[in-house]
C-alpha cells in the first residue's frame, strides 16, 4: 500500500515544477466565491511581519471599505524559515530579505513606526513619534522579541559579530555566521554545544535541523570523530509534539548524536569558552512541585544558542498578556481557537505573539489569517466567531542533506496533510518541499492572500 504514495523523481518534478509556476502566478490557492463585506471599520495592524501582511491583504479582499493601517518601522521582511538553509550553506542572506513596500498593498496605509503603548479601553494606540491612532479593530501581529541578554555574557550584537565563536541562526547575520562557522567546523573539528531555552519558541526544530545537517556532513566527509557536539535542551523534550519529540530522539541515539533534556543555558564566559548549564531536576514536596537545580560547566569552541523569547513590553503594559500560569505576563491572552482576546472582543492575535498552546510557525499563520479576516467580519455582523484555529503547526525537519520529515501537529496531535509526506516519514520529497517550495509558496502566494 505504501507504494502507492510514492513518486519517482521524473514524476515527482514534473509536478512541482507545475506547483512553482503556478504559486510564482499567483494561483496557488482557488478564492472563495462570496461577496465581500460592507462594512468600514478602522483596522490597525501591530506588525508587518508574515502575520500581519498576509492579513492586511485578506482584509483588503475581504472588507474594501475598511480603513487599514499597519504599522511597524521595519522596511526589511525576512523569509525566517530559510535561515537553517543559510547555515546549512544553501541560501545566501540576499535569498531571504524582501522589501516590504513590495509586498504591502497599496490600500493599507503603512504607517513606518513601532507601537509603544496601547489603551484598549479607549480603542487607542501610541507610536514611538507620540503619534495617537484610534481604531475599531487591534490585531497584534508583533511575533516575538529576543533576550540573548538573558544568557549572561551574551547579546545579540555579540551573536551578530563576525569575529566571535558564538552565534544563532534566529538572526539573518547569525545564519550567514553560521555558515562559516560549518566550514571552520568541517575543516579544524572541535567541541559544538548547540543550547535551547525552556521559554516557548518558534520553530521548536531550528536547532535540531542544524545539528542533524552539521552531523550529516561531517559522516558524508569522513570527519565525524573530529568533532564532538552535543544538544542542550532547557525544557523536558524535545518539541512540543510527543510523537515528533520521540521521533527526534530517535534519530540522535540512532546517530550517536548526545543531548540532555532539562538542561538551561543560563551563562556564557566568551573569555574562556565556558558555558554554563543548570540541570533542572522537578520533584514534588508535600503536594507541592519543586525544581532542584544543579550547574554544570561545559567547553566550547563554537555555540549555537536559541534565544529566548518573549512579546514586547506594551502587550504586558497594556494588561493584554496571560496573567497565569508559566507564561504569566507575556504572550496576547488570546482564545486558541478563535483568536480573538479574552478580554477585549476587538482585539485579536495573529502569529507568535499569540499566548496559544500550539501555532508558533509560518504554516500556522497560514491558517490562521483567514480566521482572524473571518471572525472580525463575523463581530460586525454581530454573529458567533465560527471560524476555528485548530493549532495546524507544520515544520519540514531537515534530517539530512536531501532527507526530511515532514512534522505537522494540532491541538489533537499528528496532522499529515498529504499521505506521501507522511506522519514521521524521512524523505526527498520533504527536503524538495522545504529547499524549492515553501519559499515561493509564502513570499509569492501567502503575503498576497493567495495561498
Amino acid at each position: 500500500m505504501e507504494n502507492k504514495t510514492k513518486l519517482n523523481r521524473r514524476d515527482l518534478l514534473k509536478l512541482m515544477g507545475i506547483s512553482t509556476i503556478a504559486v510564482g502566478a499567483g494561483v496557488s490557492a482557488p478564492t472563495q466565491a462570496k461577496a465581500a463585506s460592507t462594512h468600514a471599520p478602522n483596522i490597525a495592524i501591530i506588525g508587518a511581519g508574515l502575520g500581519g501582511i498576509s492579513l492586511s491583504a485578506k482584509l483588503v479582499n475581504d472588507l474594501p471599505n475598511a480603513k487599514i493601517k499597519i504599522f511597524d518601522a521595519d522596511s526589511t521582511l525576512y523569509y525566517q524559515p530559510g535561515f537553517t538553509l543559510i547555515a546549512a550553506g544553501i541560501y545566501q542572506k540576499s535569498d531571504t530579505a524582501y522589501n516590504k513596500e513590495d509586498l504591502i498593498d497599496s490600500k493599507v496605509q503603512w504607517v513606518k513606526e513601532n507601537v509603544a503603548s496601547v489603551n484598549p479601553d479607549s480603542n487607542m494606540l501610541i507610536t514611538t513619534s507620540g503619534q495617537e491612532h484610534s481604531y475599531d479593530y487591534l490585531v497584534i501581529a508583533t511575533g516575538t522579541t529576543y533576550m540573548f541578554e538573558k544568557y549572561k555574557g551574551l547579546s545579540e550584537e555579540f551573536i551578530n559579530d563576525p569575529k566571535t565563536n558564538v552565534t544563532s541562526i534566529y538572526t539573518a547575520d547569525g545564519a550567514v555566521k553560521a555558515q562559516a562557522m560549518f566550514k571552520k567546523i568541517l575543516k579544524d573539528g572541535g567541541k559544538v554545544i548547540l543550547a535551547e531555552p525552556n521559554t516557548p519558541i518558534k520553530c521548536g526544530g531550528a536547532n535540531k535541523k542544524v545539528n542533524f545537517l552539521l552531523e550529516d556532513a561531517l559522516s558524508s566527509q569522513g570527519k565525524r570523530d573530529k568533532v564532538d557536539m552535543a544538544l542542550y535542551t532547557g525544557g523536558g523534550g524535545m518539541l512540543s509534539s510527543p510523537v515528533h519529540a520521540k521521533m527526534i530522539e530517535q534519530f540522535f541515539i540512532e546517530r550517536k548524536m548526545p543531548y540532555a533534556l532539562r538542561h538551561l543555558l543560563v551563562e556564557v564566559d566568551t573569555e574562556r569558552n565556558i558555558a554554563t548549564f543548570e540541570k533542572l531536576m522537578p520533584y514534588s514536596e508535600n503536594g507541592e512541585q519543586k525544581v532542584s537545580k544543579e550547574r554544570i560547566e561545559k567547553p566550547y569552541d563554537y555555540l549555537i544558542v536559541i534565544p529566548p523569547m518573549k512579546t514586547a513590553d506594551f502587550i504586558t503594559e497594556a494588561g493584554l498578556a496571560i496573567t497565569k500560569g508559566h507564561t504569566a505576563g507575556n504572550w496576547v491572552d488570546v482564545d486558541q481557537y478563535t483568536l480573538q482576546h479574552k478580554r477585549y472582543e476587538n482585539i485579536f492575535a495573529i502569529g507568535d505573539c499569540a499566548g496559544i498552546p500550539k501555532g508558533k510557525t509560518g504554516a500556522s499563520i497560514r491558517k490562521q489569517y483567514p480566521v482572524v479576516a473571518a471572525n472580525i467580519i463575523a463581530h460586525l455582523d454581530k454573529k458567533p466567531l465560527n471560524a476555528k484555529f485548530s493549532g495546524y503547526t507544520a515544520c519540514p525537519l531537515l534530517t539530512r542533506y536531501g532527507k526530511a520529515v515532514m512534522v505537522e501537529f494540532d491541538y489533537e496531535g499528528t496532522a499529515p496533510s498529504m499521505p506521501c509526506f507522511g506522519a514521521t516519514r524521512e524523505s526527498w520529497l520533504n527536503w524538495f518541499v522545504k529547499v524549492y517550495l515553501m519559499k515561493p509558496m509564502v513570499m509569492k502566494g501567502m503575503v498576497f492572500a493567495r495561498a
